[in-house]
Protein backbone atom coordinates (compact mmCIF):
# COMPACT_ATOMS: atom_id res chain seq x y z
CA UNK A 1 0.00 0.00 0.00
CA UNK A 2 1.69 3.63 -1.14
CA UNK A 3 1.34 5.96 1.84
CA UNK A 4 2.61 9.06 0.03
CA UNK A 5 0.10 10.79 -0.71
CA UNK A 6 -1.45 10.12 2.84
CA UNK A 7 1.95 11.36 4.59
CA UNK A 8 2.23 14.57 2.23
CA UNK A 9 -1.37 15.43 3.28
CA UNK A 10 -0.31 15.30 7.65
CA UNK A 11 2.74 16.76 7.05
CA UNK A 12 1.63 19.70 5.15
CA UNK A 13 -1.67 19.49 8.02
CA UNK A 14 -0.11 20.24 10.31
CA UNK A 15 2.83 22.48 8.97
CA UNK A 16 -0.72 24.47 8.06
CA UNK A 17 -1.45 24.29 11.80
CA UNK A 18 1.60 25.22 13.46
CA UNK A 19 2.17 28.25 11.20
CA UNK A 20 -1.45 29.56 11.61
CA UNK A 21 -1.01 29.00 15.62
CA UNK A 22 2.39 30.83 15.38
CA UNK A 23 1.36 33.23 12.83
CA UNK A 24 -2.06 34.56 15.09
CA UNK A 25 -0.08 34.25 19.10
CA UNK A 26 2.42 36.67 17.56
CA UNK A 27 -0.48 39.31 16.38
CA UNK A 28 -1.49 38.63 20.30
CA UNK A 29 -4.32 36.04 20.41
CA UNK A 30 -4.23 33.51 22.54
CA UNK A 31 -4.31 30.02 21.71
CA UNK A 32 -6.90 27.43 22.62
CA UNK A 33 -6.90 23.41 22.46
CA UNK A 34 -10.59 21.85 23.40
CA UNK A 35 -11.22 18.44 23.87
CA UNK A 36 -12.84 17.20 20.48
CA UNK A 37 -15.70 15.29 23.07
CA UNK A 38 -17.89 17.91 24.54
CA UNK A 39 -20.46 16.55 27.68
CA UNK A 40 -24.00 17.76 28.04
CA UNK A 41 -26.48 17.22 31.06
CA UNK A 42 -29.80 16.34 29.63
CA UNK A 43 -31.57 18.75 32.30
CA UNK A 44 -29.28 21.85 30.93
CA UNK A 45 -29.61 21.67 27.30
CA UNK A 46 -30.55 24.70 26.16
CA UNK A 47 -32.86 25.78 22.47
CA UNK A 48 -30.28 25.61 20.61
CA UNK A 49 -28.31 22.66 21.79
CA UNK A 50 -31.61 20.81 21.37
CA UNK A 51 -32.18 21.96 17.63
CA UNK A 52 -28.37 20.92 16.80
CA UNK A 53 -28.14 17.33 18.71
CA UNK A 54 -29.95 16.22 15.41
CA UNK A 55 -27.19 17.20 13.25
CA UNK A 56 -24.04 15.98 15.69
CA UNK A 57 -22.46 12.77 16.23
CA UNK A 58 -24.01 11.48 20.10
CA UNK A 59 -23.65 8.96 22.47
CA UNK A 60 -24.69 8.98 25.81
CA UNK A 61 -22.61 7.92 28.96
CA UNK A 62 -24.58 7.68 32.63
CA UNK A 63 -26.66 10.71 33.11
CA UNK A 64 -24.33 12.84 30.28
CA UNK A 65 -24.65 13.44 26.95
CA UNK A 66 -21.86 12.83 24.66
CA UNK A 67 -21.09 14.74 21.60
CA UNK A 68 -18.40 15.27 19.12
CA UNK A 69 -17.52 19.14 18.62
CA UNK A 70 -19.55 19.90 15.96
CA UNK A 71 -18.86 23.89 15.83
CA UNK A 72 -15.82 25.62 17.29
CA UNK A 73 -17.50 28.84 18.57
CA UNK A 74 -20.12 27.19 20.41
CA UNK A 75 -17.08 25.25 22.70
CA UNK A 76 -15.04 28.10 22.93
CA UNK A 77 -18.54 29.93 24.65
CA UNK A 78 -19.00 27.38 27.06
CA UNK A 79 -15.35 27.32 28.03
CA UNK A 80 -15.26 30.92 28.17
CA UNK A 81 -18.70 30.58 31.02
CA UNK A 82 -16.93 27.89 32.37
CA UNK A 83 -14.03 28.62 33.34
CA UNK A 84 -14.35 32.45 33.29
CA UNK A 85 -11.67 33.21 30.71
CA UNK A 86 -10.44 36.32 30.15
CA UNK A 87 -8.73 36.68 27.31
CA UNK A 88 -10.38 38.67 24.60
CA UNK A 89 -8.37 37.17 21.66
CA UNK A 90 -8.51 33.28 20.98
CA UNK A 91 -6.98 31.59 17.64
CA UNK A 92 -7.24 27.93 17.16
CA UNK A 93 -6.95 24.96 15.01
CA UNK A 94 -8.85 21.27 15.31
CA UNK A 95 -11.66 18.96 13.78
CA UNK A 96 -15.15 19.89 14.04
CA UNK A 97 -17.80 16.92 13.33
CA UNK A 98 -20.73 18.95 11.52
CA UNK A 99 -23.40 17.29 9.51
CA UNK A 100 -22.09 13.72 9.15
CA UNK A 101 -18.37 15.26 8.28
CA UNK A 102 -15.30 16.06 8.87
CA UNK A 103 -13.70 18.88 8.64
CA UNK A 104 -10.36 20.65 9.85
CA UNK A 105 -11.21 24.50 11.11
CA UNK A 106 -8.90 27.70 11.73
CA UNK A 107 -10.50 30.00 13.24
CA UNK A 108 -10.26 33.02 15.38
CA UNK A 109 -12.55 35.07 18.22
CA UNK A 110 -12.70 38.31 19.58
CA UNK A 111 -14.63 39.20 22.88
CA UNK A 112 -15.13 42.74 22.34
CA UNK A 113 -17.80 45.68 21.21
CA UNK A 114 -15.54 47.63 19.76
CA UNK A 115 -16.35 47.43 15.97
CA UNK A 116 -12.56 48.21 14.97
CA UNK A 117 -11.12 45.72 16.64
CA UNK A 118 -13.94 43.20 15.22
CA UNK A 119 -12.97 44.35 11.65
CA UNK A 120 -9.38 43.87 12.24
CA UNK A 121 -9.60 40.63 13.39
CA UNK A 122 -11.28 39.87 10.23
CA UNK A 123 -8.87 41.63 7.71
CA UNK A 124 -6.30 39.32 10.12
CA UNK A 125 -7.84 36.09 8.79
CA UNK A 126 -8.38 37.29 5.52
CA UNK A 127 -4.81 38.19 4.63
CA UNK A 128 -3.31 35.40 6.47
CA UNK A 129 -5.45 33.05 4.15
CA UNK A 130 -4.81 35.26 1.01
CA UNK A 131 -1.16 35.44 1.70
CA UNK A 132 -0.10 32.51 3.81
CA UNK A 133 -2.70 29.95 2.43
CA UNK A 134 -2.71 31.12 -1.07
CA UNK A 135 -6.40 30.84 -1.18
CA UNK A 136 -8.40 33.55 -3.56
CA UNK A 137 -11.70 34.41 -2.77
CA UNK A 138 -13.93 35.68 -5.59
CA UNK A 139 -16.96 36.34 -3.64
CA UNK A 140 -18.72 37.36 -0.40
CA UNK A 141 -21.53 37.56 0.93
CA UNK A 142 -22.74 39.69 3.87
CA UNK A 143 -26.53 39.42 6.09
CA UNK A 144 -27.62 41.08 8.93
CA UNK A 145 -29.09 38.38 11.58
CA UNK A 146 -31.28 41.30 13.38
CA UNK A 147 -32.95 42.63 10.12
CA UNK A 148 -35.76 39.53 9.73
CA UNK A 149 -36.35 40.00 13.37
CA UNK A 150 -36.81 44.19 12.63
CA UNK A 151 -39.15 42.23 9.27
CA UNK A 152 -41.24 39.46 11.20
CA UNK A 153 -43.53 39.51 14.20
CA UNK A 154 -42.90 37.09 16.52
CA UNK A 155 -45.27 34.24 15.29
CA UNK A 156 -43.74 34.78 11.74
CA UNK A 157 -40.52 34.26 13.02
CA UNK A 158 -41.44 31.14 15.07
CA UNK A 159 -43.41 29.48 12.11
CA UNK A 160 -41.63 26.79 10.50
CA UNK A 161 -43.16 27.18 6.83
CA UNK A 162 -42.37 31.16 6.68
CA UNK A 163 -39.02 29.88 7.54
CA UNK A 164 -38.89 27.27 4.73
CA UNK A 165 -39.86 30.00 2.65
CA UNK A 166 -36.95 32.15 3.16
CA UNK A 167 -34.49 29.64 3.81
CA UNK A 168 -35.78 28.70 -0.10
CA UNK A 169 -36.05 32.26 -1.57
CA UNK A 170 -39.70 31.68 -2.60
CA UNK A 171 -41.07 34.62 -3.06
CA UNK A 172 -44.34 32.95 -4.38
CA UNK A 173 -45.06 31.67 -1.54
CA UNK A 174 -44.06 34.33 0.90
CA UNK A 175 -45.98 36.44 -0.90
CA UNK A 176 -49.20 33.98 -0.58
CA UNK A 177 -48.56 33.39 3.02
CA UNK A 178 -47.71 37.03 4.24
CA UNK A 179 -49.18 38.84 1.55
CA UNK A 180 -47.80 41.27 -1.10
CA UNK A 181 -47.45 44.42 1.39
CA UNK A 182 -45.71 42.84 3.84
CA UNK A 183 -41.99 44.12 3.95
CA UNK A 184 -40.00 40.79 3.43
CA UNK A 185 -41.94 40.81 0.44
CA UNK A 186 -41.63 44.20 -1.31
CA UNK A 187 -37.51 44.18 -0.28
CA UNK A 188 -37.07 40.25 -2.25
CA UNK A 189 -38.82 41.86 -4.69
CA UNK A 190 -36.36 44.84 -5.56
CA UNK A 191 -33.68 43.35 -7.65
CA UNK A 192 -30.60 42.01 -5.20
CA UNK A 193 -28.53 45.13 -5.99
CA UNK A 194 -31.65 47.62 -4.79
CA UNK A 195 -32.72 45.95 -1.81
CA UNK A 196 -30.24 47.55 0.98
CA UNK A 197 -30.83 51.16 -0.78
CA UNK A 198 -34.72 50.50 -0.73
CA UNK A 199 -35.12 48.44 1.94
CA UNK A 200 -33.31 51.88 4.22
CA UNK A 201 -35.50 54.20 2.12
CA UNK A 202 -38.77 52.07 3.07
CA UNK A 203 -37.93 51.02 6.30
CA UNK A 204 -36.13 53.76 8.67
CA UNK A 205 -36.08 51.25 11.33
CA UNK A 206 -33.48 48.99 9.22
CA UNK A 207 -30.64 51.65 8.74
CA UNK A 208 -28.50 50.95 11.66
CA UNK A 209 -28.34 47.49 10.11
CA UNK A 210 -28.08 48.49 6.66
CA UNK A 211 -25.60 50.79 7.69
CA UNK A 212 -23.29 48.16 9.48
CA UNK A 213 -23.72 45.57 6.27
CA UNK A 214 -22.45 49.01 3.81
CA UNK A 215 -19.49 49.17 6.38
CA UNK A 216 -18.56 45.95 6.19
CA UNK A 217 -19.02 45.44 2.53
CA UNK A 218 -16.51 48.24 2.16
CA UNK A 219 -14.18 46.61 4.17
CA UNK A 220 -14.21 43.16 2.01
CA UNK A 221 -13.82 45.18 -1.24
CA UNK A 222 -10.44 46.73 0.54
CA UNK A 223 -9.39 43.27 0.65
CA UNK A 224 -9.41 42.75 -2.90
CA UNK A 225 -12.29 40.45 -2.99
CA UNK A 226 -14.03 41.30 -6.63
CA UNK A 227 -17.86 40.55 -5.93
CA UNK A 228 -19.02 41.34 -2.88
CA UNK A 229 -23.22 41.25 -2.24
CA UNK A 230 -25.80 41.50 0.72
CA UNK A 231 -27.83 38.88 1.57
CA UNK A 232 -30.77 40.28 3.83
CA UNK A 233 -33.37 37.32 4.53
CA UNK A 234 -30.24 34.90 5.81
CA UNK A 235 -31.42 33.01 9.24
CA UNK A 236 -29.09 32.25 11.88
CA UNK A 237 -27.36 29.07 12.71
CA UNK A 238 -27.86 29.45 16.43
CA UNK A 239 -30.01 32.54 18.24
CA UNK A 240 -26.78 33.78 19.59
CA UNK A 241 -25.60 35.24 16.35
CA UNK A 242 -27.17 38.80 16.61
CA UNK A 243 -25.23 40.63 13.83
CA UNK A 244 -23.11 41.15 10.58
CA UNK A 245 -22.53 37.41 9.54
CA UNK A 246 -19.99 36.86 6.48
CA UNK A 247 -19.60 33.78 4.07
CA UNK A 248 -16.45 33.80 1.16
CA UNK A 249 -15.93 31.80 -1.28
CA UNK A 250 -13.40 30.72 -3.34
CA UNK A 251 -13.78 30.34 -7.70
CA UNK A 252 -13.37 26.55 -7.15
CA UNK A 253 -15.67 26.36 -3.68
CA UNK A 254 -19.97 26.00 -4.19
CA UNK A 255 -19.78 26.01 -0.11
CA UNK A 256 -18.18 29.15 1.59
CA UNK A 257 -14.71 28.20 2.68
CA UNK A 258 -14.76 30.74 5.31
CA UNK A 259 -18.30 31.67 7.87
CA UNK A 260 -18.37 33.88 10.64
CA UNK A 261 -19.95 37.18 12.20
CA UNK A 262 -21.48 38.89 15.39
CA UNK A 263 -22.59 37.28 18.01
CA UNK A 264 -23.18 37.28 22.11
CA UNK A 265 -21.49 35.35 24.63
CA UNK A 266 -23.16 36.83 26.90
CA UNK A 267 -21.79 40.27 25.67
CA UNK A 268 -20.59 41.39 22.09
CA UNK A 269 -17.75 39.12 20.12
CA UNK A 270 -17.13 38.27 17.17
CA UNK A 271 -15.66 34.92 15.19
CA UNK A 272 -14.67 34.11 12.13
CA UNK A 273 -13.22 30.65 10.55
CA UNK A 274 -11.78 28.84 7.62
CA UNK A 275 -13.09 25.17 6.69
CA UNK A 276 -10.50 22.59 5.36
CA UNK A 277 -12.39 19.01 3.99
CA UNK A 278 -10.31 16.57 5.56
CA UNK A 279 -8.54 13.98 3.05
CA UNK A 280 -10.71 10.74 2.11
Amino acid sequence: MLFDKNNQYIIDLKKKEWEFLHHFNHLGYDLLDLSVIEKFQWNKLSEDDLKSMTNRHTWQSGSALLSLRSDWTDAIVRYRKKYKLQTEKIAYTGPIYPYNQEKMQFGIEVFTENISEQKQSMTDLVDYIQAGLNQTFSVAVISHYSLLKKLLTYDELNDEEILFYLKERNLDRLSSKLGPDHPVVEIMSQPVTHQLKFAKEQYPDLEEPVDAINEWITLLEEQTIPTVYSDLFSLPPQSYYKGVFLQLYTSQSIEPIVTGGQYSSPSKAFGMALNLPRLN
